[in-house]
């Protein structure tokens, strides 16, 4: 193996270990690195399959108990609301998997969700759980530093989705107010990469389902007095 080889080699390996993403694709598990708090948390699977519904969940549990009842309740939320709906198909689905990102003390999920039964396409959300040591941080803690805090993330998101290219193509002006309004539930999936503050719109939230899922990007010197 020459030095180019060796040298291409060792770029490929500091790519994996890099960022960790845990997906499902056709029951196939990937699995590409973690954080480097990975030793932090270990990855439990939910998996049911009968002749009418295929569930299949991963999730983080972490060393905090507080956390993991955090995790656990919103994955229940997902999951009771899918076995109650009507069985259309021949069979429904619902799959769950998660990211996961580091930005100082804080450790932020990424929940994907996609279900589907039967009734039309598969419908694609998104949900958040994000933790500094055993300390649940949410939309209310982070209100609880600065009540202003709504009306920063409000400013912040509308200057950069208003000239958004999909929101002008497929949402308007009244569409996308009402789900910027300043009101928790608009702001309460949000996560904290290494480089920035990122609220999470789903689908049908700021324009229409086809224009997808938005994510907002907001520099931490802007959340000074929420994120330390």
């Amino acid at each position: 193996m020459n030095h180019k080889q060796l040298l291409a080699l060792f770029l490929c390996l500091v790519i994996i270990a890099s960022s960790r993403i845990i997906s499902i694709k056709n029951e196939v598990i990937t699995v590409k690195d973690v954080s480097s708090n990975l030793d932090k948390f270990k990855i439990e699977n939910i998996k049911e399959k009968d002749e009418k519904k295929s569930i299949n969940i991963f999730y983080p549990v972490t060393e905090y108990q507080s956390v993991n009842d955090e995790i656990l309740k919103k994955i229940e939320v997902y999951k009771n609301k899918f076995e109650s709906s009507p069985y259309v198909s021949d069979v429904k689905k619902l799959e769950i998997s998660f990211s996961t990102y580091e930005y100082m003390d804080y450790i932020s999920f990424k929940f994907n969700v996609i279900s589907n039964t039967g009734i039309t396409h598969d419908l694609n959300e998104v949900f958040t759980v994000v933790y500094k040591n055993d300390e649940i941080i949410d939309i209310e803690n982070l209100m609880s530093k600065d009540n202003n805090v709504l009306n920063i993330l409000y400013n912040e998101c509308y200057e950069k989705l208003k000239n958004n290219e999909l929101i002008n193509k497929y949402s308007n002006e009244e569409w996308l107010a009402k789900g910027l309004e300043k009101k928790e539930e608009n702001y309460k999936n949000f996560v904290l990469t290494p480089n920035s503050f990122v609220v999470i719109f789903n689908e049908y939230t700021v324009a229409p389902y086809v224009a997808g899922t938005f994510e907002v990007e907001i520099e931490y010197d802007k959340l000074a007095t929420i994120v330390d």
